[in-house]
C-alpha cells in the first residue's frame, strides 16, 4: 500500500490517544492530591470533634464549681443571717441547683450537637477523598487505555505503509 489519507488519519490517531493518555496521568495526579487534602480535613474534623468533646466536659466541670459556689454561698448567707435550713431558705437553694442543672444540660448538648457535626464532616470528607481516589484510578486505567490504542494506530498507520 502506499501513503494515503488512512496512514495520516491512523497517525493521528496515535498521536491524539498518546496525548490524552498523558493528559489522563496528569488528571489521575490531581485527583489524588484532592483526595489527599479531603484526607486532611477529614482528620482535622476529626481533631475538632475531639477538642469539642474536651471542652464540653471542661466547661461541664466549671459549671459544676459555679453550682458548688452559689449553693455554699447561699447556705453561708442563710445561716450568717441566724435562719434555719428551711422553707424560702431551701427553695432558694432548689431554684439555683435547678438553675445550674439546666444551664449543665445546655452545655452538654450544644457540645453534643458540634460533636456531631464535626463527625459528619470528618465522614464527608472521607466520601470525598475515596471519590477522588476512585476518579484518579478511572484516570489512570483510561490513561492506560489510550496509550494502547495509540500504539495500536500507531502500528496500523505504519502497516498501511506495506
Amino acid at each position: 500500500m502506499a501513503l494515503g489519507a488512512g496512514t495520516f488519519s491512523s497517525l493521528g490517531g496515535a498521536v491524539s490517544d498518546l496525548f490524552q493518555g498523558d493528559a489522563l496521568r496528569a488528571k489521575a495526579q490531581g485527583n489524588r492530591i484532592e483526595a489527599q487534602q479531603y484526607t486532611l480535613a477529614s482528620q482535622l474534623a476529626t481533631q475538632n470533634e475531639q477538642y469539642t468533646e474536651q471542652s464540653t466536659a471542661i466547661k461541664q466541670m466549671q459549671e459544676d464549681r459555679t453550682i458548688y459556689k452559689t449553693l455554699g454561698s447561699q447556705q453561708a448567707d442563710v445561716a450568717s443571717a441566724g435562719f434555719a435550713a428551711s422553707g424560702s431558705a431551701l427553695d432558694l437553694l432548689a431554684d439555683s441547683a435547678a438553675q445550674g442543672a439546666l444551664t449543665k444540660s445546655v452545655i452538654a448538648q450544644q457540645g453534643l450537637i458540634e460533636e456531631a457535626s464535626y463527625k459528619e464532616q470528618a465522614q464527608s470528607y472521607t466520601l470525598m477523598s475515596s471519590a477522588a481516589n476512585l476518579a484518579a484510578q478511572a484516570d489512570e486505567n483510561a490513561a492506560k487505555g489510550s496509550t494502547i490504542t495509540g500504539i495500536l494506530k500507531g502500528v496500523a498507520s505504519v502497516a498501511s505503509l506495506f
